[in-house]
């Protein structure tokens, strides 16, 4: 019996544990890591009261003045002196410390100035437009948990608190093979019956955005005994070796045999269209994953499931694909019995909702409506779907998403 794609998801996700080795990495390197402890925040955050505006800090303890003369100028990176007292008035820059018997900040354009007397519109509300000590962060508590992607927010965080490197797992070591004597490199001549190996540099490149190391990469042959010997290889070299093609059962598919040889496969054959002929498994230290010899299914099940497994063996939290709920502007009218994940394209419509249609072109081979589709469509098994009806859809990384 084939295993429903969430069924899947499931239980590959929960069969991972995440690598548990950490290095250090300077800021500059630490994007796309996975940071492997909580990192404390070293100061007070701000370290001091100071302006958020461009503007004017004034001493009004009562509450209820428009009129302050003016007793100074402070800009960022200075430590004045200044106290002002009840009435007076400094001229104050963004991130400029706030001076002692300041009781807000108002901002240049509601202001007027005569000579040495400021005038306001109306009295300043106490507290305005100043960022107090500690407010955002406490030293000694945690700046970022551990399992934080460390993306460009979370690295600018962990400067801004002085840290110069991070602790982080380490990169994935990961083997990726394509299958088939079929199969020659783009950029030689092809002979009668040969094609282009799309599928491996399709997984490379999905790989290129994640933090891993490709410790082997080749085509592996039709022949069974340097298949076994090459799994066998990247078995003791790499966490996760991946695979595309040589799923099947026909006599030249020789990869599920030597993976099923050298270690075990967990999973085969899913319920999903495309990607059927996917597999699991492990051999020696490493996690394999078999993907289909079709490009398409290739692009989908790596999107649907080797990413969120590589996800979830980086130590990310929330592993899962993203899903997002929207309206079909198409209909499927035939009943397909496995769950389908149409290419198609969603955009947001005028009452606030995202609207997908799905492209031409989906067969298993066509990678055109990959390279169209900003997301994939949902469709669940022995359902028609009509246009206005509800869709489950997944965005797609680097198509105007994230």
């Amino acid at each position: 019996m084939m295993l429903d794609y969430h069924d899947a998801l499931r239980q590959l996700l929960a069969s991972l544990q995440p690598v548990s080795d950490t290095i250090p990495l300077p800021l500059d390197k630490a994007s796309g890591h996975v940071l492997a402890a909580d990192l404390p925040a070293l100061y007070d955050t701000p370290q001091f009261d100071n302006s958020a505006m461009d503007g004017y800090a004034v001493a009004d303890p009562e509450g209820n003045s428009t009129r302050f003369t003016l007793a100074g100028r402070i800009a960022a990176g200075e430590s004045p002196e200044l106290t002002l007292q009840a009435g007076q008035a400094a001229r104050i820059f963004t991130g400029a410390p706030v001076p002692a018997g300041a009781t807000a900040v108002v901002p240049q354009e509601d202001v007027q100035t005569e000579g040495d007397t400021l005038i306001l519109a109306q009295p300043a509300r106490a507290g305005a437009h100043i960022r107090r000590r500690a407010e955002e962060y406490a030293a000694g508590g945690t700046l970022l948990n551990q399992g934080t992607l460390l993306d460009p927010a979370a690295v600018a965080l962990a400067a801004s608190q002085g840290h110069a490197a991070l602790p982080v797992l380490r990169p994935l070591r990961v083997a990726v093979f394509s299958s088939g004597n079929e199969l020659r490199e783009p950029g030689t001549d092809l002979a009668p019956g040969q094609i282009y190996d799309a599928n491996r540099y399709q997984m490379l490149a999905w790989l290129a955005g994640m933090p891993v190391e490709v410790v082997l990469s080749g085509c592996l042959p039709d022949d069974a005994a340097i298949t076994r010997e090459r799994l066998q290889a990247a078995s003791t070299q790499a966490d996760v070796i991946l695979t595309s093609g040589g799923v099947s059962v026909g006599e030249e598919d020789h990869v599920r045999a030597a993976l099923a040889d050298i270690g075990q496969l967990d999973v085969w054959k899913l319920a999903i269209k495309p990607g059927k002929p996917f597999a699991w498994g492990s051999a020696g230290q490493a996690r394999v994953f078999m993907l289909p010899g079709n490009p398409v299914a290739t692009f989908v099940t790596f999107f649907m499931l080797v990413a969120p497994a590589l996800r979830k063996l980086q130590g990310l939290p929330q592993p899962e694909p993203l899903a997002v709920q929207a309206v079909s502007g198409f209909e499927r009218l035939k009943r397909e019995p496995r769950r389908e994940f149409l290419r198609a394209v969603a955009q947001a419509g005028p009452d606030g909702r995202w609207h997908v249609s799905a492209l031409q072109g989906q067969g298993s081979a066509m990678l055109s409506a990959c390279v169209q589709a900003n997301v994939l469509a949902e469709i669940t098994p022995d359902t028609p779907v009509a246009v206005g009806d509800p869709v489950t859809i997944y965005p797609l990384p680097g198509k105007g998403w994230f």
